[in-house]
């Protein structure tokens, strides 16, 4: 019987792993890139972290939130593990085996979800969307960020689905992966390889609370900050996520977004 969040097999291989990719990682020399040790330590903690207090919530929509939470920084350690061995500061083998294990756990986590979801058929609106009465057509969810202004996450109309602008502040706390600011607010450094990751897992939990999935997108605007500096990052991860979905593509520079993100989406899809 689980009777707190350490009786949780997913917790039990998350925690494990992150005292793993932590003694591995401390034994490394980090030197002079302390700062990207310290990240990946940080994201290997997180995973169970996260789980941990999903599971303090009590209540299954919140916790599936902050799993999804955990599998964010599950792919975050996974690309700060791939800069680490492109530095040298691991080998291959190792990083290889701890990408390999954050790969089981978000297949337990997935698992996990899929168990803490509503058993019934939802036969209107998917059960992680916000209800909305009057207008059906229109989409927020709980599994993206709150949009800023007076706008929802999505809204269908006929067979097509149109985006608001999605970016990688997470859910449950707003926060943005791999950001630093200083007291003024002002951007210390950012991480492009975080926030696509997370831009992309926003933009698929409201695919799917609308009723759609990655598959149908047909048509995508990306907005950078700074294209010369992060173009090629985005691209290369653009290519794993897209590989096979077709859908055309517009990127272009902004001075700025609304929140300090480096990157945000505008999608439309079918349904």
């Amino acid at each position: 019987m689980i009777k707190k969040f350490t009786d949780l097999e997913i917790w039990q291989a998350a925690h494990a792993l992150g005292n793993k990719a932590n003694a591995i990682l401390n034994q490394s020399n980090f030197t002079p890139d302390e700062a990207l040790k310290e990240q990946a330590n940080k994201s290997a903690g997180s995973i169970a972290d996260n789980i941990a207090a999903g599971f303090g919530k009590g209540d299954n929509p919140a916790f599936i939130q902050y799993l999804q939470l955990s599998k964010a920084s599950a792919f975050a350690l996974q690309s700060q593990l791939m800069r680490c061995c492109e530095r040298q500061y691991i080998s291959k083998e190792i990083r290889d085996e701890l990408v390999s294990g954050t790969d089981n756990i978000v297949t337990k986590i997935d698992a996990f979800i899929s168990h803490l979801q509503p058993a019934t058929k939802a036969d209107s609106i998917p059960a992680d969307t916000l209800p909305h009465d009057v207008h059906p057509e229109v989409v927020s969810t709980l599994h993206a960020a709150r949009p800023l202004g007076a706008y929802p996450h999505a809204r269908k109309a006929g067979n097509l689905l149109f985006l608001s602008g999605i970016g990688p502040r997470q859910a449950a706390d707003n926060s943005i992966p791999g950001l630093v600011l200083d007291a003024e607010g002002n951007i210390v450094t950012y991480d492009i390889e975080a926030e696509c990751h997370a831009v992309f897992a926003n933009v698929k939990a409201v695919l799917e609370a609308s009723g759609s999935c990655w598959e149908n997108m047909i048509d995508v605007t990306v907005f950078l900050t700074h294209m010369k500096k992060d173009f090629e990052i985005y691209n290369k991860i653009y290519g794993h996520y897209f590989q096979g979905i077709n859908a055309c593509r517009t990127t272009v520079e902004v001075k700025s977004l609304p929140t300090p993100i480096a990157i945000e989406l505008k999608v439309i899809a079918t349904l």
